[in-house]
């Protein structure tokens, strides 16, 4: 598991700074010489358009420019025996991604906030979102490879919980608004041809209106989880994680909606949109995630670090600082980092220890106006 914190026997002698936290990474590597139990919980969002919350609710927020939002969390169990290279684990996990253009957010913003376009605008469409929950089970595999160096590979295995994945592409072009008019511009469309297909295992769509009730569909699968970490140098340490890799999720009987919506003002009829509503066999890919975290040992107390987390959509770096406190009023050493997230502007602080820790980042305190925002948590028990 990357959260927890341990120390190399050179470490313990000459410079007890921790590793391996959410933001912290530096002496490690040590003979499992106990049965360890670790836990870990992660949350990270981020939605540039909109403030998370609003972007849930009703973005009742101002508009600024953005192209996609998303949420990732895990929460995992993991025990590896004494003596042993062998873990076993237990995890949960949640992906929901979206990809849009700037003109799909401008529409949909405008009818949440019954705005009106005082002349007549075209909007090309484009919408993906891909959404999976799942709950599993997982069994790991530590080697070294090199002195200092450590490689670990975990096969998970998935039974899924929820799950969307689909899109929308077209163009809708809406008539230009009268003066005094307070009609939305949704309710004032000249024309719309747009593709929309997507699957689900709960519909979305308001397709119980045409008396759709699928069964909720059965899935399972799998993916790997690897981690590679170590020293470069005495006082630099490396470690890299990638989640959900090669990750594939079978669904069987998943309900499918497709949509062509074909409208125009001029035309008579004026509305031919057709769709037809499906149960398949389908095989989403799990949306990956990768970590990873650069540190340097500046003195017994202070160390640097550089830092990214990437997925599908984005690749996110921060740089944090850290210093170790030892002092005698303490019961165990604790080691306070402080981050910033340049591309964000987010501001962070985490604090860790052997026995756990808790990381938190946001860029804004106040969480209805965050559009970024990042927790999680770790704990580590020996015996």
């Amino acid at each position: 598991m990357s959260m927890g914190i341990s120390m190399s026997a050179k470490a313990q002698q000459s410079n007890p700074v921790f590793m391996e936290a959410p933001a912290v990474a530096s002496k490690w590597i040590a003979p499992q010489v106990a049965t360890e139990l670790t836990a870990e919980v992660m949350i990270t969002a981020h939605s540039p358009a909109q403030p998370i919350a609003a972007f849930i609710k009703e973005w009742d927020a101002p508009l600024e420019s953005g192209k996609h939002a998303y949420t990732q969390g895990r929460m995992a169990v993991e025990v590896r025996p004494a003596d042993s290279a062998v873990s076993y684990g237990l995890n949960w996990r949640y992906d929901y991604m979206m990809r849009f253009n700037q003109e799909t957010a401008n529409l949909y913003w405008q009818y949440k906030n019954s705005q009106i376009p005082n002349k007549d605008q075209v909007y090309p469409i484009y919408l993906e979102a891909k959404h999976n929950e799942r709950i599993g089970a997982n069994i790991g595999f530590t080697q070294q490879i090199i002195p200092n160096w450590q490689l670990s590979a975990y096969a998970n295995f998935w039974k899924g919980l929820h799950a969307l994945e689909g899109d929308a592409v077209g163009t809708l072009t809406s008539q230009a608004a009268l003066e005094g008019e307070t009609i939305r511009n949704i309710d004032r469309l000249n024309s719309i041809k747009t593709d929309l297909n997507y699957y689900y295992d709960e519909p979305a769509l308001g397709e119980e209106d045409l008396n759709w009730y699928p069964d909720k569909p059965a899935g399972y699968g799998y993916s790997v989880d690897i981690k590679l970490a170590g020293q470069i140098t005495d006082k630099t340490a490396l470690m890299i994680r990638g989640y959900d890799v090669l990750g594939r999720m079978h669904w069987q009987d998943m309900p499918s909606t497709e949509y062509i919506l074909d409208y125009d003002v001029n035309r008579r009829p004026n509305n031919e949109t057709r769709g037809q509503l499906d149960t398949n066999n389908v095989i989403q890919t799990l949306p990956w995630r990768v970590e990873g975290s650069l540190t340097h040992q500046l003195t017994n107390k202070w160390q640097l670090g550089t830092h990214a987390q990437a997925n599908d959509i984005e690749t996110l770096y921060q740089l944090s600082a850290g210093y170790q406190l030892d002092n005698a009023s303490l019961p165990i050493p604790i080691v306070i980092t402080g981050l910033i997230e340049p591309q964000t502007q987010a501001l962070g602080l985490a604090i860790d220890s052997k026995y756990g820790g808790v990381k938190f980042l946001t860029d804004d305190i106040d969480a209805e106006k965050a559009k970024r925002s990042e927790i999680s948590l770790y704990g580590r028990y020996s015996w």
